[in-house]
């Protein structure tokens, strides 16, 4: 069994009354796609584009424009490739947090990609490029696009995990070349919380999904809030939860890796939600070689 050892102290057990809420199924069809479509700007009639269709996703394109749409979660991502990510080995976008927040939260707005009042600013990730002589003497660091991420709020409590985002990637001219948003609509309240669960009851439940496991998991922050799940994730209630951030080291030390273990935050939640560890099948012993 993994030994569980939490660096620094528990964060307290929430308060105040929360809801678990139902989600509506995503509509992933290619009336909604083309719908989006139309709204980003793209021609989106039936004789403009290229529609495509898999298990997992709905996709169209016109020219270097493309939007896809995910099935299992409804998540969108739109990217204009002439743009999204390119260096003219010159410009370096020089904006700050609250320019860039600003600038994001704008096209959200515009576009109507999330609820007014839903989202706050959760961080900035600038693309660098560097670039050297031959001899490495002179170097340049440059920066030619900046993702920025909103976070979803519900009641007042931020959503974690993969999704409840929208991220708006914006380039040295500062135009938006292009977005990720995996935002599952709410259908209604499933049933409001009980009594909250203690963050020590999720690492319980953590040190027993890894039981089978060797080794330490250093436990380096708990965050509380509601989970949603990402891209290929089918979700059927959004729920308030425990997110645990550790980091799990073999018996000798020599392999380190980064693990995320989500616990249910109320004693009435619905079901759990981090799916049990897969376990490998027993390989039949091979037949003894007769000649």
């Amino acid at each position: 069994m993994a030994d569980i050892k939490v660096t620094g102290k528990l964060i307290p057990t929430p308060r105040g009354p929360v809801r678990i809420y139902r989600l509506k199924p995503p509509s992933v069809n290619e009336k909604a796609v083309r719908s989006l479509a139309r709204l980003l700007g793209m021609q989106a009639d039936a004789k403009s584009g290229t529609l495509r269709s898999d298990a997992d996703k709905l996709s169209y394109s016109q020219g270097l424009l493309e939007l896809t749409m995910y099935r299992a979660s409804g998540g969108v991502r739109f990217i204009d490739r002439a743009r999204w990510q390119v260096d003219d080995r010159k410009s370096d976008l020089k904006i700050e947090d609250a320019a860039a927040s600003r600038l994001a939260q704008n096209f959200v707005k515009k576009y109507k990609l999330a609820p007014a009042g839903e989202t706050k600013f959760l961080k900035a990730a600038r693309l660098h490029v560097g670039e050297a002589t031959q001899g490495g003497k002179e170097a340049s660091d440059r920066i030619i696009d900046v993702g920025v991420a909103l976070q979803r709020i519900v009641d007042k409590i931020p959503v974690d995990g993969p999704g409840g985002k929208v991220v708006v990637y914006i380039d040295y001219e500062r135009r938006v070349t292009g977005l990720e948003r995996i935002w599952r609509e709410l259908a209604g309240v499933y049933r409001r919380g009980e009594s909250y669960r203690t963050p020590q009851n999720a690492l319980d439940d953590m040190e027993a999904h890894f039981k089978a496991k060797r080794g330490i998991i250093e436990v380096q922050e708990i965050r509380f809030g509601y989970f949603e799940d990402g891209w290929h994730g089918k979700q059927q209630y959004l729920q308030p939860a425990y997110m645990i951030f550790g980091m799990l080291s073999s018996p000798d030390g020599s392999i380190r890796k980064r693990t995320i273990y989500v616990a249910p935050a109320l004693s009435n939640a619905v079901g759990r939600i981090t799916p049990p560890l897969e376990t490998k099948p027993a390989q039949r012993a091979r037949p003894a070689a007769s000649y």
